[in-house]
């Protein structure tokens, strides 16, 4: 067993597919497929279920698979290390972010840019249980997202950093805001408020859409969705182009004020969950702790 064919064995289990995996390798297939023979024949086990193609792991094969992602977590994480002797930190980061939260990650992310520019990092946008399933998986190293629904062996495994307020806003654009036979307040709005109004609204599957739901439910109000994305980008843009009002984070809604100049007012009396950053509590590494630093001290 060496690191290199733990490395392809990773890959394939990623991919699920040999082609693929071999690719990504930048390898042939038959050599990917003869690196697998020859590491479970140091296993002495099979690995792999092979029919014509990939079909699963075996049993054996997930637990080869939980080592060899922290082997080689841990093989970054030593040259990250060792970096420091020879220049700055090099590497990679991997973040996960919902799509809806109250902090404004790119101050951050542009901070630790500055600090080390060496670093390149993945911003991927996920659902609040794909991210906690991602970091389990180590297949990002931070977390941007809610702290509720979490299990117990979650809060045993993972750190949480500073919880967050998740305040919620509606979004409109000028041209609604004009448009309207009857203007609402200058402060805060309630549900009932939107009633009979055009929504466009994230995904049901979003932790975000959860929380509207749930207070949607509660209000026992008739309300009137004629969008749903899961997209922060098409939702925001929807909105400029007059099609509805949007609930979002305050921390979207001010910044889509600067952006887009769209306009908007707290919504008041919706319970959600604290914004969190979070990681894992192992196999940590240097790049991980300088950002997480960055998050302490911001």
């Amino acid at each position: 067993m060496n690191l290199r064919q733990l490395h392809y064995f990773y890959e394939l289990a990623k991919f699920k597919h040999f082609a693929k995996a071999a690719k990504a390798c930048h390898i042939t297939q038959p050599t990917l497929s003869a690196s697998i023979t020859a590491l479970e024949k140091s296993f002495g086990t099979e690995l792999v279920v092979r029919g014509s193609q990939f079909v699963a792991l075996t049993d054996a094969g997930q637990i080869v698979l939980r080592y060899a992602e922290k082997m080689l977590l841990d093989q970054v994480a030593l040259k990250q290390e060792l970096s420091v002797f020879s220049g700055p930190l090099i590497g990679s980061l991997r973040i996960g972010i919902v799509p809806q939260s109250s902090v404004d990650i790119m101050p951050i992310i542009k901070q630790f840019n500055e600090l080390h520019p060496n670093i390149t990092i993945t911003l991927l946008v996920t659902t609040n249980e794909k991210l906690i399933e991602q970091l389990t998986l180590h297949q990002i190293d931070i977390g941007l997202g809610f702290d509720d629904n979490l299990t117990e062996a979650n809060r045993r495994t993972f750190y949480f950093y500073p919880q967050m307020d998740n305040d919620m806003a509606v979004l409109a654009s000028q041209t609604l805001v004009s448009q309207l036979d009857t203007p609402l307040s200058d402060g805060a709005l309630a549900l009932k408020d939107l009633q009979q109004r055009p929504l466009v609204l994230l995904s049901q599957n979003m932790q975000f859409r959860q929380y509207i739901d749930n207070a949607l439910a509660q209000s026992q109000l008739r309300f009137n969705v004629v969008l749903e994305t899961d997209s922060l980008f098409h939702l925001v843009s929807a909105v400029k182009h007059d099609i509805g009002y949007a609930i979002v984070s305050s921390g979207i809604a001010k910044s889509a004020e600067k952006l887009f100049n769209l306009h908007y007012w707290p919504l008041q009396h919706i319970q959600s969950g604290n914004t969190v950053f979070i990681t894992r509590k192992y196999s940590v590494s240097p790049a991980m702790n300088e950002f997480v630093s960055l998050i302490n001290t911001g």
